[in-house]
């Protein structure tokens, strides 16, 4: 009998988590009837949300701090930026922003790994920075401090804000199926006891060496893609403020979830708009934002939503 009310349970919590999820999806959705700048920000937050559920995907399940996302992210939107401008076409462009950005992770990646602890966010900020700088300083290939214009391309809004939507979901539910692959739960369990999976034999280096190759180029994918909705390219983009604004986005949706991450990036790039056309100390905003997710939500705001809503906190 108490079999039987677990399982009801079970199910109602599993139903009422996917209305969830599909209310976040719809509310993602609105903003096409309306047009105009609240599409504008819908199309940034999800293509900000692609590279904050890697970050999610690589902080939460994997156990990897990064402060070097920017750099991917940078990469991306250079690696599209170039690419049109030589003539090339844009899927062509979007695929080698994904391409340029995983070489960068996996050449990074090699000596990252060979760290452990604050180490790893030491060199993945000074690997990033790296990239800042020379974006930077080579006025040639990146325009410098005045940028790089995609000017003369043009994509309607409302198409453009359908691609970053599917990329979104696309990415939302295939990392969730990997995390539930052997792979993913593998990725657990070194993120849990690392010496212990490693004295079971189990190659923990290249585990998170071939997942900071997956979010860095989801990340340079995410990067391309805001090249295209912003049509312009900032090096400014590259600094270290950027990966640490995808880490608040991060931890206000909640890291051990990759809607979370998802949910906090809707809900930061809006609060930030909004705040900010009324003051320019909107930081301080966010900032008690985030003190009081940490304080009172630990697990991030999503999940609490998931709890209030359907019971037991869901997964990925």
């Amino acid at each position: 009998m108490m079999a039987g009310l677990s399982e009801v349970r079970r199910a109602r919590g599993g139903s009422q988590r996917l209305a969830l999820r599909v209310g976040l999806v719809v509310l993602w959705f609105v903003p096409l009837l309306l047009g105009g700048y609240p599409l504008y920000l819908a199309t940034e937050a999800a293509l900000l949300a692609v590279a904050a559920v890697a970050l999610g995907l690589l902080l939460g399940h994997g156990g990897v701090p990064s402060l070097g996302q920017a750099a991917f992210l940078g990469l991306g939107a250079y690696a599209v930026g170039l690419a049109l401008k030589a003539g090339l076409p844009l899927l062509l462009a979007l695929g080698l922003a994904v391409l340029v950005a995983g070489l960068f992770a996996l050449l990074t990646g090699l000596l990252v790994f060979r760290t452990h602890g604050i180490f790893v966010l030491m060199l993945t900020l000074a690997f990033g920075q790296m990239v800042y700088s020379a974006a930077y300083k080579w006025n040639a290939l990146t325009g410098g401090d005045d940028g790089l214009s995609l000017s003369g391309l043009s994509l309607h809004p409302g198409l453009l804000h359908l691609g970053a939507m599917a990329v979104l979901l696309a990415v939302l539910l295939g990392l969730g199926r990997l995390l539930q692959t052997p792979y993913g739960k593998t990725l657990e369990a070194i993120r849990q006891n690392e010496e212990k999976i490693r004295s079971l034999g189990v190659p923990t280096f290249y585990y998170k060496l071939s997942l900071f190759v997956l979010t860095g180029a989801l990340t340079g994918l995410a990067g391309g893609g805001l090249a295209l909705h912003r049509s312009f390219i900032s090096p400014h983009d590259l600094f270290w403020l950027t990966s640490a604004t995808l880490m608040v986005m991060v931890l206000l949706g909640g890291s051990r979830g990759l809607w979370g991450a998802a949910f906090g990036a809707l809900l930061y790039t809006f609060v930030q708009s909004w705040v900010s056309s009324f003051t320019d100390l909107w930081g301080v905003f966010v900032g008690l934002l985030l003190i009081g997710t940490v304080l009172f939500a630990r697990e991030g705001l999503w999940p609490l939503l998931e709890r209030r809503f359907g019971g037991e906190r869901g997964g990925a």
